[in-house]
């Protein structure tokens, strides 16, 4: 749409994870050395960890590019499944499930034999699985006995853990202490600073094809990007090409620090980058939970149940809408490369996800609609209520008079 407007080649600022656009600050280069580390002196388990959009995925498919061919690789990203379920989804990703076997034992078996194999032939065989912050504790110590399958002196199989800081607590767990001790290479990725955001923005441009970066975007915005992002990547793109979007539309160029404003806090985009950055989404919420009466536990537990249930559900209205909304950008390539029937598969997933948020919603509505019924019966209940002693305390004071003892005039 922009491209041309601003003597681009392509959109500089895509949101799907691409190595080529890789911009190597020193703690991505640094994080890159450990993934190529671990793997090529069979250091165990390395784990990766980082904020949502720090850069996660496209350091692990730029770390793919630069495996040779004898090195098979098998990377889950379905992480909320149990232990018999996520073994079954390695044997699949390593193309072993024509005659998935029906017990977990025989699969384990069936995964060694391959390992076995794949070592005789001088082959690696590595395990990548994303979003590791959600397995379960059960899952873990599954990935644990994995790592038991080696020779005497090299594993069998190389595992990579990447997710959330959240991943960091979990392995903290005495429970998977054993883990724990095998894990060799950790590295946590932070976001970029106000130097790297620029230079950063300056890398995604020229990739793109402008001779000069600051003709597209000029050097106070991207001052101004840096505060509204606080460096993550990934909102970078995002505010970026939204920027480049607005730009075009007024014919702006280059971008001023006065249009990435109004594009953040201009009508109609507060909701969206609300939605986006999850850090203001999360201050917003609390500031609004805040804000918003606590439930009167004197009123009676239906009414504290039900206004529990409204609160439980904006969450998860909240948390599914990002999740749809990042599974609908990162069109993942082991889906585009595996045909038709595998795309159409994940949109299917997508559109039910979808309608499962419309219902989330439409639940909520109801609830809350409920929910003010219940508060208004009773608020009536407590007038009717306080009426009726101060009725009664009237009543009460005039039949006294009748007995009081008069004073002596």
């Amino acid at each position: 749409m922009y491209e041309n407007f601003y003597g681009l080649k392509d959109r500089p600022f895509k949101l799907p994870p691409d190595p080529e656009y890789l911009f190597l600050s020193h703690q991505h280069r640094l994080a890159l050395v450990h993934l190529e580390y671990g793997l090529e002196h069979q250091a165990g388990f390395v784990v990766i960890t980082g904020e949502i959009g720090t850069g996660k995925t496209t350091l692990i498919k730029t770390l793919l590019r630069r495996l040779s061919s004898d090195t098979l690789v098998a990377t889950v990203f379905n992480t909320t499944v149990g232990p018999d379920e996520f073994l079954a989804l390695i044997l699949s990703e390593f193309e072993l499930d024509t005659n998935m076997p029906p017990s977990h034992q025989e699969r384990l078996n069936l995964l060694a034999e391959f390992l076995i194999s794949c070592y005789a032939t001088n082959r690696t065989a590595v395990l990548i699985v994303d979003e590791a912050q959600n397995l379960s504790l059960e899952t873990l110590e599954e990935l644990r006995l994995l790592s038991n399958l080696q020779t005497e002196k090299d594993y069998l199989i190389h595992i990579i853990l990447v997710g959330q800081p959240e991943l960091k607590d979990k392995l903290t767990n005495p429970s998977l202490r054993q883990l724990a001790q095998r894990i060799s290479v950790h590295y946590h990725l932070k976001a970029l600073d106000e130097q790297e955001t620029s230079d950063y923005i300056v890398h995604r441009l020229r990739k793109s094809g402008a001779r000069d970066p600051f003709s597209c975007i000029s050097a106070d915005a991207m001052r101004e990007i840096y505060g509204y992002s606080k460096g993550v990547p990934r909102l970078i793109n995002l505010l970026c090409d939204a920027c480049l979007v607005n730009g075009f539309a007024d014919e702006i160029r280059p971008v001023t620090a006065a249009l990435v404003t109004d594009t953040v806090k201009g009508d109609g985009a507060g909701k969206f980058w609300d939605i986006a950055n999850p850090q203001v989404a999360t201050k917003v919420k609390k500031n609004q939970m805040a804000a918003r009466p606590q439930p009167d536990t004197s009123r009676g537990r239906p009414y504290t149940s039900l206004e529990s249930r409204v609160f439980n559900l904006e969450r998860h209205v909240l948390t599914l809408s990002r999740l749809v909304s990042e599974q609908l950008v990162a069109k993942d390539s082991r889906y585009r490369d595996k045909g038709p029937d595998r795309e159409r598969v994940l949109l299917d997933r997508l559109k039910a996800e979808q309608e499962k948020v419309k219902r989330l919603e439409a639940e909520r509505e109801g609830l809350k609609r409920r929910l003010k019924e219940v508060s208004n019966r009773l608020e009536a209940i407590e007038s009717a209520r306080k009426d009726s002693k101060a009725c009664a305390d009237n009543n009460h004071g005039s039949i006294w008079r009748f007995f009081r003892p008069r004073e002596n005039s």
